[in-house]
Order: structure tokens, then sequence, then C-alpha cells
């Protein structure tokens, strides 16, 4: 990660981009929810909580803290005052908070019985108070000067209880919420921070609820221009941390170098952590525990050193890679603990979305359509090829970033690829993605990269639904889908994926052919929407066995003429022979498999006994159609002209197969992934002539049972 960010930091010096730099120790809040709001608390010139004022996503998102998970300041988190799991009392809370009942006061006291601080909520909030704020003091400076700096007056607020500090704070903090409450004012988020709705049957100490987070701010703060929770203060209290870090001294008289050739000196404090969508990312961890680090006696920030000048650099740069503004530009989320990562060596004035040939956000990936990623790709082509000369990337670097644990995130994948290649690999993909036949369930969908791993390793059962449950599969990882897409992926790893698509596809296949080729529709909604994302994920499914089949060079072209592809559309070919039989000689009474169905499965593991007890099973059904077509009824229609098309069908089919039929034939996996798409396949269209076909005969081979 250090490597890929370091090579972003120049990429952006060279462009002039300007970063905000903010201290190690400074962190965001934590983003705001119903369930966790943030919460600015006013003190008056005696330290006492004088009001609570709730506040938006927006205002919080530009407000900051210094400190750690022991202690912070100006802001910290606390818990609700107080728990209740009674059951009535919830419901009731509930309607208080929806202003379906009127506020009853003196009933609401009565709830405040269970203390929630517990778990070394009170010892936090009493070295937030006085210790972090006597500390933060101390670094920047401002003793003694209260009457001209906020800050600095906020910290002499806190010290006025000393000892008693986080006792008073809770105890007047409980006062002004039960007189806002009185005023009828914020109900809804003061009944949060009054109560944690709990559940009896969980133990105290593990059901303490969301943590809310407060930032403290002096009432009496027009004489200063600014409050505390203010963009302004913030900017400055950082302006003030930065100025007495002294980033570069050390390392200027060192002669030590760290691994980018910057003097060095070791400062013995862990590399900065970045705050992502949905995880923290720290640059790199160093564990003294880790047995490999004392052999070369490279511990910690000596097993690689990294100045004080190159971290935060990188820190910056990935802080702007990472940016909300720069989603589907320079990053994506693949899922909530990994990120993919895409920057170019020379930054554009407008620059591409460089991530959107990877994969879209979730919000727009919920629609599928078959235009969806070659529409995507084209302008992303059209974007890149339009550059001014002097703005053309002659590289771009692609990275993941996937968070392990707590404590570790690691980057997984990272390449280095050109322009021309990635425009290339897209239309590449494209094409594989049709390397398919016409389907009878619609257009094929072209899956985004990223979506590959999620195709793949979904199982299905039999009747046609998944059967990984909530335990998710992951025999392919997100970052190999762009692996596949930039030819990097070993041919080896392909035939694995292969054949874990059609392991785990096989049951979906089957169900959903046979669905199809019985024809009919949907009792009722539910069970219609359900057919609809099925025939969905066999769209993705042929279209990836396409791909992958394109990636090992097997063209539609050619498997088309050969054994596996014939004998899956001669299964298609007799469900739809049985189909017709059923409708015109049972009246409509299709049983629950069809002929072709039924052998699906053995097609694919003994295609020779397969295809005799198919041409036994299917005797009854092409005499019949012999008959109804060519015989004397009053049906000369439709359903007649389908029957001779069908064995018209049937007949060609069988001679092509004839030929390359042998006992000791065993389909591999390339062969049954062929299978799969010829059952799936539209059969050629039929000749609609009012011409009577002569002479039409089933090969002697397939009534034979040979």
């Amino acid at each position: 990660m250090i490597n890929e960010l370091h090579n972003l930091a120049r990429t952006l010096d060279m462009k002039g981009v300007q970063i905000p730099e903010w201290h190690r120790k400074y962190k965001e809040l934590p983003k705001v929810t119903p369930k966790s709001p943030c919460f600015r608390i006013w003190l008056d010139g005696q330290a006492a909580v004088c009001g609570i004022e709730s506040l938006t996503s927006e205002h919080v998102s530009k407000l900051r803290k210094y400190g750690d998970n022991q202690s912070s300041f100006p802001a910290f988190n606390i818990n609700s005052l107080y728990r209740i799991v009674d059951q009535k009392m919830i419901e009731k809370l509930e309607q208080f908070e929806s202003r379906q009942l009127k506020l009853d006061i003196e009933e609401i006291k009565s709830w405040c019985s269970v203390n929630n601080w517990i778990k070394g909520v009170p010892g936090k909030v009493q070295r937030s108070l006085t210790e972090r704020s006597k500390n933060l003091s101390e670094v920047i400076h401002l003793e003694g000067q209260s009457n001209n700096n906020i800050i600095a007056k906020l910290f002499e607020l806190c010290q006025k209880n000393g000892k008693n500090a986080a006792n008073r704070f809770r105890s007047s903090l409980e006062n002004c919420a039960f007189e806002k409450l009185k005023k009828g004012e914020e109900i809804d988020a003061i009944l949060v921070l009054l109560f944690h709705k709990g559940s009896a049957e969980k133990a105290h100490n593990k059901d303490t609820g969301n943590n809310i987070s407060v930032i403290l701010d002096v009432w009496d703060w027009q004489p200063y221009g600014y409050p505390i929770a203010s963009e302004n203060t913030t900017f400055q209290l950082n302006e003030m941390l930065l100025t007495d870090s002294d980033l570069n001294t050390p390392e200027m008289q060192s002669k030590q170098t760290d691994a980018f050739g910057t003097s060095f000196t070791n400062p013995n404090e862990p590399m900065p952590n970045v705050k992502l969508s949905g995880f923290d990312v720290t640059l790199r961890s160093m564990f003294d525990g880790q047995p490999s680090q004392h052999r070369y006696r490279r511990i910690n920030d000596s097993s690689y050193p990294i100045a004080a000048a190159n971290r935060s650099s990188i820190k910056r740069a990935l802080e702007w890679i990472s940016a909300s503004s720069h989603r589907q530009v320079t990053w994506e989320k693949i899922d909530k603990n990994e990120m993919v990562f895409v920057y170019p060596s020379i930054l554009p004035e407008i620059p591409p979305k460089f991530v959107s040939i990877f994969g879209q956000p979730p919000s727009e990936a919920s629609k599928q359509t078959e235009s969806r990623f070659e529409s995507v790709a084209k302008e992303f082509s059209k974007t890149l090829r339009g550059l001014p000369t002097d703005q053309k990337p002659e590289m771009m670097q692609i990275f993941t970033i996937r968070k392990i644990d707590k404590a570790r995130s690691k980057v997984i994948f990272t390449h280095n690829s050109t322009p021309k290649q990635l425009v290339q690999a897209a239309e590449d993909w494209s094409i594989g993605c049709h390397n398919i036949p016409r389907l009878d369930i619609g257009e094929p969908i072209i899956p985004f990269p990223l979506e590959i791993a999620n195709i793949i390793n979904a199982v299905w059962k039999q009747n046609g639904e998944r059967a990984d449950g909530k335990t998710s599969v992951t025999r392919m990882k997100y970052y190999q889908g762009m692996e596949l897409l930039l030819d990097i992926l070993p041919t080896n790893a392909i035939h694995n994926f292969l054949h874990i698509q059609i392991e785990n596809t096989s049951g979906l296949v089957n169900y959903i052919g046979n669905k199809l080729h019985r024809g009919g529709s949907c009792d009722s909604n539910p069970e219609s929407k359900r057919l609809d994302a099925q025939k969905t994920a066999v769209l993705r499914i042929c279209s990836v066995l396409g791909l992958l089949l394109f990636k090992c060079n097997v063209r539609k072209e050619k498997y088309m003429e050969g054994l596996a592809y014939l004998l899956g559309q001669l299964l298609h070919v007799s469900d739809e022979l049985h189909l017709l039989y059923c409708k015109v000689k049972r009246n409509g009474d299709i049983p629950p498999q069809l002929v072709g169905s039924a052998l699906f499965i053995s097609a694919g593991e003994m295609p020779y006994q397969a295809l005799s007890q198919l041409a036994t099973r299917m005797n009854p059904y092409i005499s019949w159609a012999k008959q109804y077509r060519y015989g004397n009824n009053d049906k000369q229609g439709e359903e007649s002209l389908r029957a001779g098309w069908l064995l018209r069908l049937f007949e060609q089919i069988s001679n092509q197969i004839m030929p390359q039929m042998d006992r000791s034939i065993r389909f591999g996996d390339f062969e049954k992934a062929q299978l799969f798409i010829g059952y799936m396949a539209s059969l050629p269209e039929m000749e609609r002539s009012d011409k009577t076909i002569e002479n039409t005969e089933i090969a002697g081979g397939m009534e034979n049972g040979q």
C-alpha cells in the first residue's frame, strides 16, 4: 500500500493538487445515524450543561476530535444514560418518539432507574474532560489565553470540576435533557440520549447500545467569533497541532534514509490511520510480536522506515483518492471491507471514471441490462481517447485494499496497465460475454468484473433455490474478476473457475430449462418475481460461461458444431416435442419434468448412455409426431407445422451427433459448459411453409437406441 500511495503522492505533487493536512491524532467524528446521533453540549460559565443541540450529518462531517479510543477532546463518545428492557415501556417510548402519545414527563422519569453508564464510560468521560483537555492545552501552548481564544476557554471550563467532572457532567446533562422535553424540543433525539432500548435476554454489559457522539461548546461564544463546533475552529486547532509537530526538523539532521531515500529519524509511533468508506485503514501495521521482525533486528518502524514527511504525504494521498467526490473516478467499494482504487500517472483536468469499468455502485448495479457494461466501457474509451496529448496518462495503477481484521488491512491485488490495454480489455470482455448463441430467456447480461465472483461462487439447488444461504462461498475472490479482465489470470485458474461454475449452477440451469420448456405462467406475483430473478441469474451464468470459454480460445463458431453443444440442443428439442405431445394428446397435462430435462445431468456425466436412453424414451413421441404431422387430422395448423419442424430438427441434430458419439466419450468441464449453453440456447428459426415435408425419417440409429 505504501508504494502505491507514494507514487500517487508524486502524481498529485506534479499536478499541484493541494490536499488538506490533518494531524494524525485529530480524527473525524463518527457518522451520524438516527440510532447514533451527535449532540453539541453547551457549557455555561460554571462548566454545567446548559444546552443540548442535535447536529446534522453535514455539520458533523466538518468537525474533528483529538485523541484515541481511551479519551478524546473536544468530542467523545457516551452511552444513553439509562437502559430499559420492559417491552411495554419500550412500546410507549416509541409512541412518545413518534408523537402518537403526549409526553408524560413524570412517567419518563420513573423509568430512569437502570444506569447505562457502565463498562468504563464514566472513566472515559472523566479522562476526556480533564486529562485529555489538559494534555491538548499543553501541546498547543494555550495556557492562560482564555480571554482571547475559545479553545483555551473550553480548556478552562473542563478543569473546573476536577475529579468530579464526569459525575457533574452526567447530572447536568440529564437535567438539561428533561428541560428540553418539557419545552417539547427535539423529543425523539433527546429520548435516544436518555434511553437505550435493551433486551431482557442479554446481559447488561453486552447490551449498552450504540455510541452517542457529543462535542463540547462554550455557551457564550460570540466574543470569540466562532463556536467550538464550527469548521473555522476545527481548522484553527488543526493548524496549532501541525505547527507543534515539527515533522521535518529531526530528519534533516539524520544520516539515515527511509525506504524512499528521505532523511529519517525513527518517530517511534504508529503509522497514520485513514478512514475509508466503511472501515479504517492503518497505512502499515508494525507489531514487534511477530518473530520475523526480530530475525534481522528490524522491529516496528525500523522494519520499513518511512520519514514523517513521507508518512504525511502518503496519508494525504489516500485521503484524496478515497474522497466521496471521487467515487467511480478513483475508487469503488467491493464489499463492506474491501475497496478498489485506480489512479493515472498523469492526472487530467477532468479525470475520466477510471473505476467504472470494474464495477458500479450498489445503487446502480441493481438494474441489470445487456448494454450496461458496454455503455460504460464505450464512455470510458471515448473519454480516454479524447484527452489532450499532454494529459494522457502513460500508466494506470490499480490496487485493492481489504480489511483483514480490526487492526490490519492489506493490499491484496496490485497491477499496472496502460490506458490502451484497459480499453482493449474492456472490448474483449464484451466480445467474450457474447461468445454464446441466442438464448430463449433473453439477451445476454454482461457482468462487471467485480460481479464475476458473486456469479461463480453462487451455489444452486436442483429446485432453483440458492444453496449457500447466509454462509457465503468465496472460492473466487473479487479481485480475480479484474485479473480475468486484464488477462493476467493464469490459465489453470480459469479452468478451475469454469469447473466451479459448472459444479455450482447445474441445478439451476436444469431447473430453468425444464421450467421454460414446459411453458405456462406463474400463479402468483411472488413466484413470477422469483422466476424472473432465476432467469436473470441464468443469463449471467451463460455470459460467464461464454467469457471463460473465450478466454481459453473456445469460440462459439466452433463449439456450436461440437458434440456437447449439439447434445444440449437435442435435449432442448426433446423437451419441446414432449411438451407438444402433452398439449395435444393429453389435453395439456404436462408432467413435472420433461424427457430432455430428466436426462440433462446424466448427459454431462455419461453422454453415450444418456443418448441411448433418450432414443428409447423419445420413440413414442416421435411416432406420434409423424402421424400427427402427416396423418389425417382436423388440426392442420400451427401445432401440426411445429410437430414437423421439431421432427426435422431432431433428425438433423441426431445425424450430426451420431458420427461424433462413442461409448468411451466422457465430458470435461469445457464440454459441460457447451452442453449447458446448448440446452439453454434457442432452436433454429422455424421455417413456416404450407408445403408438405416428405420422406422425413429419424436417424435409424436413434430409433434403435444405439
